[in-house]
C-alpha cells in the first residue's frame, strides 16, 4: 500500500477522527485481501509491513524518515497502532496446525505460558509475530493464551472429538519417555535409597567422625528414611538391592545403638532418629505369615487374587 503523496489533513477531519477512520478501513481492507492471496511467512510479513506503513503515515511521516530523528512519544505512538491493528487480525494467524501443537504441548505437562512460548520458538509465524516492531514476545502472549487454554482435557470447551485422538497419543509417548528416565520409577528411587542409607549406616560405625560429621551423617540417614518410607511396600512394591529383612536388621540394630548414645550434642537428633527408626523397622518388618511361604500359601493367594 503506497504512501499518498503531499498529504494533507484538515483540521475539521482530524477533530472528528475522520481521517483516521478512512485509513484504518482502507488498511483492514488491504490487510483482508492479503489474507486471501497469501500464507505462511510471506503473508505475516506482507501484513506487518502493512501495518507498519500505516501507524508510520497515521503520523504523517513515511517509511522513508530517518527514525532516529523521531521523538519517544511518537515512536510509542506507531508501536501501539502496530499492536491494535495485529491485534485487529490475530486470529486470523493461528491455524489448526498451531491448536494441535499446543494440544501436543498440554499432554506432555506444559502450562498454557510455557506451550506458547514453546510454539514461538518452533513456529516462524508465531515467532515473526512475537519480534519487537510486531507484538512482541508478552503482547502476543496475551493475547494467545485465552485462545489456546481451553485445548486441554478438563476445560469446558475442549473439543474432545477434534482433538482427543492427538492428545492421548502425544500423552502416551511423553508416558513413555518418562519411563524410560533412570531412576523415574518407584522401585528404583526406593533401591537407591536403600542403598544410600545402608551407605550412611557403614559410616556411622566408624568411630573416627568428629561430633559434626556424626550429626551431619544422622541427619542424613533420617533424610533418606523418611524418603523411603513415603515410597512404602504397601503402595508399590519394592525391589531393593537390600532384602527387606536385612533393613529391618539393620534399622533395629541402628536405633538400639543410638539409644545408648551419651554425647549431647547428638542427643536430639538421636532421639529423632530413633523415633523414625523404630517405626519404619515396624513397616518394614515381615508379616509373619510371608517368613515363610509354603506352595499352598502362594496358591491360596493366587487364587484370592484371581
Amino acid at each position: 500500500m503506497q504512501a499518498p503523496e503531499n498529504r494533507r489533513t484538515s483540521i475539521q477531519a482530524a477533530l472528528c477522527d475522520d481521517f483516521a477512520a478512512k485509513d484504518a478501513g482502507d488498511l483492514r481492507t488491504h490487510l483482508k485481501h492479503l489474507f486471501a492471496t497469501l500464507e505462511g511467512d510471506a503473508l505475516v510479513e506482507a501484513v506487518i509491513e502493512n501495518v507498519q506503513r500505516y501507524a508510520v503515515e497515521t503520523l504523517g511521516e513515511s517509511m522513508d524518515t530517518d527514525f532516529d530523528d523521531i521523538g519517544t512519544s511518537d515512536l510509542d505512538s506507531i508501536r501501539r497502532t502496530i499492536h491494535t491493528e495485529l491485534t485487529e487480525v490475530i486470529s486470523k494467524f493461528i491455524s489448526d496446525t498451531h491448536r494441535e501443537a499446543i494440544v501436543r504441548y498440554h499432554a506432555r505437562g506444559f502450562s498454557t505460558t510455557e506451550a506458547i512460548t514453546a510454539l514461538m520458538h518452533e513456529d516462524s509465524i508465531m515467532n515473526r509475530l512475537a519480534q519487537p516492531d510486531a507484538l512482541g514476545i508478552q503482547q502476543l502472549r496475551d493475547l494467545l493464551i485465552p485462545r489456546f487454554a481451553y485445548l486441554k482435557p478438563g476445560t469446558t470447551r475442549w473439543p474432545q472429538q477434534k482433538y482427543g485422538t492427538i492428545w492421548q497419543e502425544a500423552r502416551e509417548e511423553y508416558t513413555h519417555e518418562i519411563n524410560n528416565i533412570p531412576l523415574s520409577s518407584p522401585v528404583e528411587r526406593a533401591s537407591l535409597l536403600a542403598k544410600h542409607a545402608q551407605r550412611v549406616n557403614a559410616a556411622l560405625d566408624n568411630n573416627e567422625y568428629s561430633a559434626s560429621a556424626f550429626q551431619a551423617l544422622i541427619q542424613s540417614l533420617t533424610k533418606t528414611l523418611e524418603s523411603l518410607e513415603k515410597l512404602s511396600p504397601s503402595e508399590q512394591p519394592i525391589q531393593a538391592t537390600l532384602a527387606t529383612p536385612q533393613l529391618a536388621g539393620i534399622l533395629e540394630r541402628l536405633t538400639v545403638a543410638l539409644e545408648g548414645l551419651q554425647q549431647p550434642t547428638h542427643i536430639a537428633d538421636a532421639n529423632a532418629l530413633v523415633e523414625a527408626l523404630g517405626k519404619i523397622a515396624i513397616a518394614h518388618q515381615p508379616p509373619p505369615e510371608q517368613k515363610a511361604i509354603t506352595g499352598e500359601t502362594e496358591y491360596n493367594t493366587e487364587t484370592e487374587d484371581n
